[in-house]
């Protein structure tokens, strides 16, 4: 980290308060550069681990002081960022006395949930400086002298990277769109043997790099994750895009991305490996954003997967979108008391409000643009907004939902459809879908799956289902180490052997 030297001197009715100047260095060469300019701070006092760089912000748990404006640089100018910049949760000027630690980051590109993986984005290193009085003019200036590199996929014994492109993906966004995934070979893989495959979604953030962890521990590994690891493979995805997760659904915003992976990169896998071209040899498993792309999956393409074991996944009934009822409600934000409603709790410890993410993310890509969690939502449930990006369901500022676009997303709605078409989604729901869900979710997320275990009770179970929904005790992550979700492999299992895919 860096320790500058900061200006400072005695306000006049004409100053500004307190600047942020951030320069292009001249190594990145001359060409005129246009993006989205954030400058990201970390007071000292914060409950940020000291080690965290400001530039990977927003936090979660303890909101740090954001500000951004849209900025074109060149190497003989710098943009200023002041009061008159996008900000969160305070302006410049409001910043308390005390250290800070400064980075700044140029987003160039708009590709993905994160900008490390852009390539050509560019940041600064820390700066650290001090407000000793709310009243002094000060000047804080940052250099650009880093850039992300186009990342080097390493090579694993027993995965290999497969992406073919996607010609309705690329119709519809206008360029070149490759579809991606991690393939991780069967233990003691045969290619004179067919087998069949785990199709793994990512919860937000992950992409189909993940399939370098959780590899079984080797050949001779007996236990029903080894076994399943001998029997199958397993194919991680890669459900990122310029609005972030797209949770592999047809949108209005991200375009036809479930059509894309079921005629186009399955089949593509299919040719290339010696998989079983059938459903009941098509498996699905997801955790968070990735659970809900696979419940979507398995109930709108039941003739392509067999079964899916989801877990955490993001809301099912739109009446409990986290905390809100998106039909029945007037503000986003705020509960009919005016308390403002919650989107990630530590037990009993509220860490983050709705208000407080979805004031963040504006900042990082304003117009729904950050490709962050609200804003991916936006993106695959709601429509295109007048300015061609996502609408949004609620304001900004105030939380006052749009009722229009609340009606627009009951055609993503799964608990809503189940009530609609009970006919053809309850058989799916009691065959081929398990879904389990901690009852002290993180993000509330059991709420959702509540109402959607609710009505599967009204329209009648049976001792002869082989679907389920269960609630268990639990938040978002620890669920994984609980009975339910370690039976997973041997349900797996279970299946492909009383399909004869698996002896």
């Amino acid at each position: 980290m860096m320790l500058i030297m900061v200006t400072t001197r005695a306000m006049t009715f004409a100053d500004a308060e307190r600047e942020f100047h951030v320069r292009l260095d001249p190594a990145m060469g001359s060409e005129i550069k246009t993006g989205r300019l954030i400058v990201f701070l970390i007071a000292d006092s914060s409950k940020v681990p000291k080690r965290t760089s400001p530039v990977d912000g927003p936090f979660w748990d303890d909101p740090q002081p954001i500000f951004a404006v849209e900025a074109k640089l060149s190497s003989n100018g710098f943009a200023t960022l002041d009061d008159k910049s996008d900000c969160f949760p305070v302006r410049p000027s409001q910043l308390m006395p005390g250290r800070y630690r400064a980075q700044a980051r140029f987003d160039l590109t708009r590709a993905n949930s994160s900008w490390r993986r852009e390539p050509g984005n560019l940041w600064s290193d820390e700066v650290a400086f001090e407000v000793r009085n709310t009243s002094d003019m000060q000047v804080v200036e940052m250099v650009l002298s880093k850039v992300v590199e186009k990342a080097t996929v390493l090579q694993v014994d027993g995965v290999e990277w497969f992406e073919i492109p996607s010609k309705l993906l690329s119709k519809f966004r206008g360029r070149e769109v490759l579809l991606r995934a991690g393939i991780v070979l069967p233990q003691n893989y045969n290619s004179e043997q067919k087998y069949p495959a785990i199709y793994e979604l990512p919860g937000f953030g992950d992409d189909h790099l993940g399939a370098m962890r959780g590899r079984p521990r080797g050949s001779g590994d007996t236990s029903d994750a080894g076994v399943l690891a001998k029997s199958s493979f397993r194919i991680v995805l890669d459900p990122e895009g310029p609005n972030g997760h797209s949770l592999f659904a047809d949108s209005a915003n991200n375009g036809p991305c479930g059509q894309a992976l079921t005629e186009e990169l399955i089949s593509a896998l299919e040719a290339k490996y010696p998989l079983i071209a059938e459903s009941s040899a098509r498996l699905l498993r997801g955790h968070s954003s990735g659970g809900w792309s696979t419940l979507w999956l398995a109930t709108h393409y039941p003739t392509v997967f067999g079964a899916t074991w989801s877990s955490a996944p993001d809301p099912v009934d739109f009446r409990r979108f986290q905390k809100v009822d998106i039909y029945g409600q007037k503000n986003f934000y705020t509960d009919a008391n005016g308390a403002d409603l919650p989107s990630l709790r530590k037990g009993d410890v509220v860490e983050m409000t709705i208000r407080q993410e979805s004031r963040g993310e504006d900042v990082l890509g304003p117009d729904n643009t950050s490709g962050q969690q609200w804003d991916s939502w936006f993106a695959t449930f709601g429509p295109k907004s007048s300015s061609g990006n996502p609408a949004a369901l609620f304001d900004v500022e105030t939380g006052k939902l749009d009722s229009k676009i609340a009606e627009y997303y009951q055609r993503y709605d799964i608990c809503y459809l189940l009530r609609n078409n009970p006919t053809e989604l309850a058989p799916i729901f009691r065959n081929s879908i398990r879904l389990v869900v901690g009852t002290e979710d993180s993000f509330y997320l059991n709420e959702a799956v509540a109402l959607l275990d609710a009505e599967l009770n009204r329209l009648g179970r049976t001792a002869a289902d082989r679907g389920y929904v269960k609630l268990i005790p639990g938040d978002h992550g620890s669920i994984f180490a609980s009975e339910t979700v370690r039976s997973f492999p041997k349900e797996m299992l279970d299946h492909l052997r009383s399909a004869g895919h698996v002896h």
